[in-house]
């Protein structure tokens, strides 16, 4: 978490607002807030961001689609994913390449969910968790 949050401030720090941050950098309200006052924009997707401009990938990663969506548009990408959110992203790409079905667990339309699965699109399937047995 700290390593995404000083990765939006250098980047302010570096060239000065508006810096554009794909979704909230963490899960932490004061922290966002005091990151907006600073010059940062928050947007849901990167097609809200100016052609050329400086955005910033959350610490929970996104899926290859926004990175190309990103270079299509000229944007000066700051990849701020966590390096274990990385690790997870490359193991579901190898799991893929060695053709396994892959169950990822997690919850619905959470950033870390839709980039994991992103990375494996055709053999990744999603569950918020094991099934509830009545009894």
């Amino acid at each position: 978490m700290d390593r995404a949050v000083e990765t939006v401030e250098r980047a302010l720090e570096k060239h000065g607002p508006p810096v554009y941050v794909r979704h909230e950098i963490v899960h932490n309200r004061h922290v966002v807030e005091t990151l907006a006052k600073a010059g940062a924009v928050f947007v849901d997707e990167t097609d809200e961001v100016p052609e050329g401009a400086i955005v910033v990938f959350s610490a929970h990663g996104v899926a290859p689609t926004v990175h190309a969506s990103a270079a299509a548009r000229n944007l000066q990408v700051i990849d701020a994913t966590c390096p274990l959110v990385t690790k997870v992203h490359n193991e579901a790409k190898r799991f893929a390449r060695d053709d396994y079905d892959i169950l990822l667990i997690g919850h619905e339309g959470h950033e870390e969910v839709i980039g994991t699965a992103g990375e494996a699109p055709t053999t990744c399937s999603w569950s918020t968790g094991p099934p509830r047995w009545t009894g």
